[in-house]
């Protein structure tokens, strides 16, 4: 189980370094002088950045603020995608970008459940004591492709009309 957690954590430091990185770029690279709506993410972005690799460091290091840190980062990070996305869509220069800046900002707050998990949390916290999970035969622990939710499934007996209880998301694709 340590193997898959560290994992999840190498994946979410190098997201939100990935992510601010993304962020600063964007900072320089969209139209922010045409419109004084841009200030309010290019200022949030500004602060966020700091707070980013702060929260990579202490995530990865597993000191008790990182999940915090990383948590508003995640937050804050996706809000300046979404306000950005938005404002490309409604201001006309691509909406394919606005749009695709949207979903990256959703796809951001999608990872805060990640973080938040109490398994994951107790892992981090080095608690021993994380409840095992009583699976019945041939059933193995899967997460939604969608939503990220945890599932006890049996892989031989999925099929495409199954759906995930929480989004409705189709398990297999």
């Amino acid at each position: 189980m340590s193997r898959g957690m560290e994992s999840v954590t190498r994946h979410i430091s190098f997201l939100i370094v990935i992510l601010a990185i993304v962020q600063f770029v964007a900072i320089f690279s969209l139209p922010y002088d045409k419109s004084i709506f841009y200030i309010f993410p290019m200022i949030f972005a500004i602060i966020s950045l700091p707070l980013s690799f702060l929260g990579a460091i202490l995530l990865r290091l597993r000191k008790s603020p990182g999940i915090f840190v990383c948590s508003i980062s995640l937050g804050s990070l996706g809000l300046c995608f979404v306000i950005e996305g938005i404002l490309l869509i409604l201001t006309g220069p691509s909406i394919i970008v606005g749009a695709l800046y949207a979903m990256l900002g959703i796809t951001s707050f999608r990872r805060i459940a990640s973080l938040n998990n109490t398994t994951y949390v107790s892992w981090f916290e080095g608690k021993n004591s994380i409840n095992p999970i009583n699976l019945e035969n041939e059933e193995v622990i899967a997460a939604c492709p969608h939503c990220s939710s945890v599932l006890a499934v049996i892989p031989s007996l999925l099929t495409k009309n199954d759906i995930c209880p929480e989004c409705n998301g189709k398990l297999v694709p």
